[in-house]
């Protein structure tokens, strides 16, 4: 795509952000986390509108709309920034809500962006691992004496 359409994509992006549902939210930051050239002219209207998106819709994505948004938000600083504490909250919640229901991948791409937007990691993925105790536990022991 020529430079001009990379632009008029941006533009795209921030006329409509506010007005995204859940779903479109973590499209278009799942989108631009993969078309480098795209999100390179995304102008800082744009990133704020969209993480104000995922502040207004967070409490309504499903399992995939949180993990894709996590992953983005976690590789694309630009969007990052622009979160607010509320927004924060809320696709915390989210990943905490969503959690149990994710796939591999999902749990993946959600730990990713929470490690790298500083957000709690969901709880269900610290109760599946298992601790140091009960790992020692399920090793199977010697008998005595030999």
């Amino acid at each position: 795509m020529s430079p001009t359409g990379w632009a008029g994509l941006a533009e795209a992006v921030e006329r409509t952000a506010r007005e995204m549902n859940p779903q479109e939210v973590a499209n278009t930051l799942n989108a631009l986390r993969k078309l480098e050239a795209a999100a390179a002219v995304v102008s800082p209207t744009g990133w704020a509108g969209l993480a104000e998106a995922v502040g207004r819709t967070a409490s309504q994505m499903n399992k995939q709309g949180v993990s894709n948004t996590l992953r983005a938000l976690g590789l694309l600083p630009a969007a990052a920034i622009e979160l607010s504490p509320s927004a924060r909250k809320h696709v915390e919640a989210a990943a905490e809500r969503e959690a149990p229901n994710m796939t591999p991948e999902g749990r993946w791409m959600t730990l990713r962006g929470c490690e790298k937007l500083e957000l709690k990691i969901p709880s269900a993925f610290l109760e599946s691992i298992p601790s140091r105790a009960q790992a020692s536990a399920r090793q199977p022991r010697s008998p005595e004496g030999t």
